[in-house]
């Protein structure tokens, strides 16, 4: 027996072969026509049996593998050149397709908007892709394409973000040497082809494995050179979480855990990114230290709580593990975690950026030693812009994937600063 690959299967034509009609081929033209219906007719969906094995909470290594070898690949099947950027978007999130061609399709989106930002144009083709790409998701169910999706977003924004700065340092460096020299009509060259060839040696560099559980890739070792002082003395923090997605459709129309937390996690990021989650933070603090102030001195005010929270949980308004305590009203237990969250927020306020790791990290510590939490529940819920759907369990998954998206983009940093450290040494030696 033999295997073929692309390489051997190249120009040669698709068949459909069953029982009932036999064979027939499917020509190109047929085939750009199957490509049209599925991002614009059909209903994305999962193969069905990989879908049940390879959810957030069960996933076998063998049907994920599976999965990763059924993906399109957007790029050398000449996809790109039969549908718009939208429906392979669409194709992406709805069916799946391979990591290296979802990257590629968002830096074109980036590069567009680099592009009409610097003629003065506002635009936001790639966050316009990126939800159309979810939204297939959500229709297919497909936990895996939506966490790929998001990832690859973080990584192609926050390589965008850094490009942008060194794309308006250099033009502004070139335009101040050209009027030194008094060359007025020699117009500094445009950067843009060159980022672009940049990015995408980074993205055939570290995005292979975006689609798989395995963890993030870690950057690579370097060995000491004359540039690594200069390196950690030109050490930046990491750009801010990347631009916001809207999804408040999205997570009310669905129900899937996995889902949730993609969703979820974007939100996060949305909630950081224009400082939401700061002002829900101090607000969350205040409601907090009021009742605190009202419970200590009235048993029945604690009391007409419970029995308000439980009423609420009954009609599933609040998302808890498990009912609350009648005794932790009753004693001052539930006073004594209140007022240890009011402390812990009121800590991380004083001490986190809110767009940094750190906040998330301050927020998944308190969620990591809840039991049955309910007002601390609802307040989490409020400051990273969730709704009350998101249990304990829920909020602790969004948080650890958002997290991920932000060590993506500490991750990118690192290396821009790197190849510009590198390459500016280089010029001075």
């Amino acid at each position: 027996s033999s295997v073929l690959g692309k390489s051997q299967t190249s120009n040669m034509p698709l068949f459909y072969i069953t029982p009932q009609y036999g064979v027939h081929v499917i020509t190109e033209t047929m085939q750009a026509k199957l490509l049209h219906t599925m991002t614009n007719s059909l209903n994305p969906f999962q193969n069905p049996s990989l879908q049940h094995k390879t959810k957030i909470d069960e996933t076998s290594p063998l049907h994920l593998q599976q999965k990763v070898q059924e993906l399109f690949d957007l790029d050398d099947d000449n996809i790109r050149d039969i549908l718009t950027p939208e429906e392979c978007a669409r194709l992406a999130g709805g069916f799946g397709a391979t990591d290296d061609s979802v990257a590629h399709l968002l830096m074109d989106a980036m590069i567009e908007d680099f592009e009409k930002e610097n003629q003065k144009k506002s635009t936001c083709h790639l966050q316009n892709l990126v939800n159309e790409g979810l939204t297939a998701a959500v229709r297919s169910g497909d936990f895996n394409t939506s966490r790929q999706l998001l990832i690859l977003y973080t990584l192609v924004a926050s390589r965008g973000q850094q490009e942008r700065e060194r794309a308006n340092s250099t033009m502004s460096h070139e335009s101040l040497s050209v009027q030194g020299e008094n060359e007025f009509l020699q117009a500094p060259p445009s950067p843009i082809n060159d980022h672009k060839k940049r990015l995408a040696r980074e993205f055939s560099r570290r995005s292979s494995s975006v689609m798989s559980e395995g963890p993030m890739p870690k950057a690579p070792e370097k060995a000491p050179s004359q540039t690594s002082g200069l390196i950690e003395k030109t050490a930046v923090p990491p750009p801010p979480p990347p631009p916001p997605l809207d999804t408040d459709k999205l997570r009310s129309a669905t129900n899937s855990d996995g889902l949730l937390a993609v969703l979820g996690a974007a939100e996060v990021l949305k909630s950081m990114q224009n400082e939401a989650a700061k002002n829900r933070a101090i607000e969350a603090i205040e409601a907090i230290e009021e009742w605190i102030d009202k419970s200590e001195n009235s048993v029945a005010y604690r009391l007409a709580h419970w029995r308000d929270l439980t009423a609420a949980q009954g009609d599933l308004k609040i998302a808890t593990e498990s009912s609350s305590h009648f005794m932790a009203f009753v004693s001052n237990k539930a006073i004594h975690n209140r007022k240890k969250f009011a402390e812990q927020l009121r800590e991380s306020i004083k001490k986190t950026n809110f767009e940094s790791i750190n906040f998330l990290k301050s927020i998944h510590d308190m969620v990591s030693t809840m039991h049955s939490p309910c007002l601390r529940l609802e307040l989490l819920q409020f400051i990273l812009g969730l709704d009350n759907r998101y249990s304990v369990a829920h909020v602790a998954r969004s948080v650890e994937l958002a997290a991920t998206c932000l060590n993506i983009s500490a991750y990118e940093a690192t290396f821009a600063r790197n190849d510009e450290v590198g390459e500016s040494f280089i010029t001075n030696s």
